[in-house]
């Protein structure tokens, strides 16, 4: 058999093994799989390929995948901009592409429906990325507010949000988008539930403005997430140069906005309510206080549905066993847990339709 390169690649960074690592495993030589890895090597013996999979734990069937692997941090790929070290990258890469040929593999059986646009908004159009956000509520119909639960209100725009653990990883989230999938995101499971919104409303603003990465797009998802989150003109009221100064006066505000005061602060910035110093100090002060990084009245993590309800379905309404919703992944079925233990419990399931 001579396996895809492209997977067997993957399969070894999403392991987090070394060429090296792999052959010691498989029981073959560093140079053996380098020609593997490039495609230049002779077929391997069925006993090489059961060796080389069984080392990486996957079925043999992944390895003749017709796919092809999208680098963390292509142009196909957005994230926050982090230092990363060679290897989280090549970590968050594996899990991303992984998870996203699941979801490929899931869709051929199951068609989720929109019940909202994810339209494209440019900032040249529309002159800010604030502008843009503005634009979005009023395209998606939203009252004036916080936005009561954004996890569901991207899954009803066809965006789905899959939790990740990414093992210590320092980056929050990351998102992809591509013709025959729906757009994804993934976002890590530790991040607490103020950080998670703005999260996900800075992955919005990347999948509605970002085609190709620049160097000002982080700063400008970061004020769309802030303007999308906390409008301007409804907060611009509650907050006075006499009042902005005041750490006491984010705490209500946190918890009407359901964001971290920190955002709130810069927010305040940006309006012109407090200066650079004032909001220095109101950091000074939150550090003095312990909260800078644990901040108080913590806000409920919001909870995908999306991605659970299609790993639900299979389980329950289609019935398949753990081996038969292996095979459906190319993923070993006694591995299974490894990424969806928990996911699918006790879940709301929205609208899906099967395709027959």
């Amino acid at each position: 058999m001579k396996p895809n390169p492209e997977m067997v690649i993957l399969a070894r960074e999403f392991r987090e093994l070394t060429q090296s690592d792999l052959a010691s495993a498989a029981g073959i030589t560093q140079p053996r799989v380098a020609r593997i890895e490039a495609g230049t090597g002779a077929d391997l013996t069925e006993a090489e390929m059961q060796a080389v999979a069984g080392a990486l734990g996957f079925p043999v069937g992944f390895f003749g995948l017709a796919e092809q692997r999208f680098s963390y941090g292509s142009s196909s790929v957005f994230t926050r901009s982090r230092q990363l070290k060679a290897g989280e990258r090549r970590k968050i890469s594996g899990l991303v592409n992984v998870l996203r040929i699941h979801v490929k593999r899931m869709l051929d059986h199951v068609d989720v429906q929109q019940v909202r646009p994810l339209p494209r908004l440019s900032i040249d159009d529309y002159g800010s990325a604030g502008a843009c956000a503005r634009a979005l509520r009023v395209a998606w119909n939203l009252p004036n507010g916080p936005v009561r639960n954004l996890t569901r209100l991207l899954e009803g725009a066809g965006v789905m949000v899959i939790e990740c653990d990414f093992g210590g990883v320092p980056m929050d989230a990351t998102c992809i988008q591509f013709a025959e999938l729906p757009p994804i995101v993934f976002i890590d499971k530790s991040v607490p539930g103020d950080r998670w919104r703005f999260t996900l409303a800075h992955e919005l603003a990347h999948l509605v403005m970002h085609d190709l990465p620049h160097p000002s797009m982080e700063d400008e998802a970061d004020d769309f997430a802030s303007e999308f989150l906390v409008p301007s003109d409804e907060i611009s009221p509650n907050l006075s140069r006499q009042s902005a100064s005041k750490l006491a006066t984010y705490m209500p505000l946190k918890e009407y906005w359901q964001v971290s005061i920190a955002m709130l602060v810069r927010k305040s910035l940006t309006l012109g309510k407090i200066d650079e110093n004032q909001r220095k100090w109101l950091i000074i002060q939150m550090n003095k206080l312990g909260i800078r990084k644990v901040e108080p009245l913590p806000i409920p993590r919001e909870q995908p549905s999306l991605f659970p309800s299609l790993i639900k379905h299979f389980r329950e309404e289609l019935g398949f066993t753990a081996e038969e919703l292996g095979a459906a992944l190319m993923y070993l079925p006694e591995r299974l847990d490894e990424l969806y233990a928990d996911v699918g419990q006790e879940r709301a399931r929205p609208q899906l339709r099967i395709v027959r």
